[in-house]
């Protein structure tokens, strides 16, 4: 049996309680218990029972402990980048006028086709090292750049080689990203293709890999019911949904995250009151995605307040993808929700930590109370507070691994 270690010296731990909504709790003076790769306990030294008196301990060097960030909505491996067309747009080139000239998804498009899975594998890796490095300790991970079958397999090849290494990952099916130009125009085909034939093959090609399914139901990309008949091939096939919805204007996409019980609906800017409350109702976490408004240069952020008084549990997230946000900073998200969606400090964190991971169906993650994994962030301040009142403060926590 695995000995106990205390992790001790702290200034102070914060962490939400999962077993009351929005609560965060701020211990002082704190020790955690560790054990088999799990929080045996947390509470002030004063109150530390006797059993754990001899254990050995981990000196927390005076900072404050909290639980990793958990980034719920990812497209992880893409290859290139697109920083010339970004420059393009600064200099007043629209979107549209980029893609019509073959650039903007179908560029990556075409740089994802042309790697090898080794190349994934080896791009996949150094953005989840850039990510662990500023506190994100699990990340959910799309495919949804081969926009065929061949390349979407080799994602999930490369996320499979990922998860083998090491990694603490959730892997999401997503070749319903886009209409690939081999199907210009004619979006019903390429729906049945992905779900009758492409989900199945790819669930066959590499079981135990993934665990949902998403669509981008927007306008001019996929409808409502092309979004239904994604998810219901994925349920067939044991994916739980997950849905990209009312990003650009309200397409219905919350009520159908919530008619299918879907694990998340994201971006949501356009999101309805009646989204919002059958979202409530049905239990699916909206997920915000601040900074991919702001990398558009969008007035709309998301209505996060709205969500949290209709009784959603929000959750944040990076949306990291080469197009609209090239973002792998947890706390800029902290901070644009804060600042820009209006939520407390207290409601960011955890929609940063205990949300995201109620969302992948992850308890043991987001947390720190007794079930916990083992995995803490050490943070060099006097209060957590600092972490977004300290705007252009780039903190690198310490983590703590002692679930490995």
């Amino acid at each position: 049996m695995e000995k106990t270690k205390l992790l001790t010296n702290l200034r102070g731990l914060i962490t939400p309680d999962p077993s009351q909504s929005w609560k965060v709790d701020f211990i002082e003076a704190p020790v955690v218990a560790l054990k088999n790769g799990h929080v045996d306990w947390i509470g002030g030294r004063a109150e530390l029972p006797s059993e754990y008196a001899n254990s050995e301990q981990i000196d927390g060097k005076g900072k404050w402990a909290s639980p990793g960030f958990v980034d719920p909505h990812t497209h992880l491996i893409f290859g290139g980048d697109r920083s010339q067309e970004f420059n393009r747009r600064l200099h007043g080139v629209t979107y549209a006028q980029i893609a019509s000239e073959g650039g903007g998804i179908r560029e990556t498009v075409r740089a994802t086709r042309q790697a090898t899975v080794s190349e994934l594998v080896n791009i996949g890796a150094s953005r989840l090292q850039k990510m662990r490095s500023k506190g994100v300790l699990h990340v959910e991970c799309k495919t949804g750049y081969g926009l065929e079958l061949e390349t979407e397999s080799r994602l999930l090849q490369a996320y499979s080689e990922l998860l083998k290494s090491g990694w603490s990952l959730d892997i999401t099916i997503m070749p319903a990203h886009d209409i690939p130009v081999e199907y210009a125009g004619k979006p019903d085909e390429y729906i049945e293709v992905v779900s009758e034939e492409w989900q199945p093959e790819l669930v066959r090609r590499h079981p135990n890999t993934a665990s949902f399914c998403d669509v981008f139901v927007e306008k001019g990309v996929f409808t409502p019911e092309h979004g239904r008949r994604v998810l219901e091939s994925g349920l067939r096939l044991g994916l739980k949904p997950r849905i990209h919805a009312d990003e650009f204007v309200h397409t219905g996409g919350a009520e159908l995250a919530a008619e299918f019980g879907a694990a998340s609906a994201d971006h949501l800017m356009f999101c309805s009151d009646q989204g919002m409350a059958a979202m409530a109702k049905a239990g699916v976490v909206p997920t915000l995605l601040p900074a991919t408004t702001l990398f558009l240069g969008m007035r709309d952020f998301a209505p996060a307040r709205r969500m949290i008084e209709a009784g959603c549990r929000v959750a944040l997230a990076s949306d990291f993808n080469p197009g609209s946000c090239a973002c792998i900073d947890p706390l800029l998200i902290l901070r644009l929700a804060c600042l820009q969606l209006r939520m407390t400090f207290e409601e960011a964190f955890t929609a940063m930590t205990l949300h995201p991971a109620l969302s992948l169906s992850r308890s043991d993650l987001g947390h720190l109370y007794p079930g916990a994994r083992a995995d803490l962030l050490l943070w060099d301040v006097k209060h957590p507070l600092e972490l977004v009142y300290w705007m252009g403060e780039a903190y690198r926590p310490e983590i703590i691994c002692a679930s490995a």
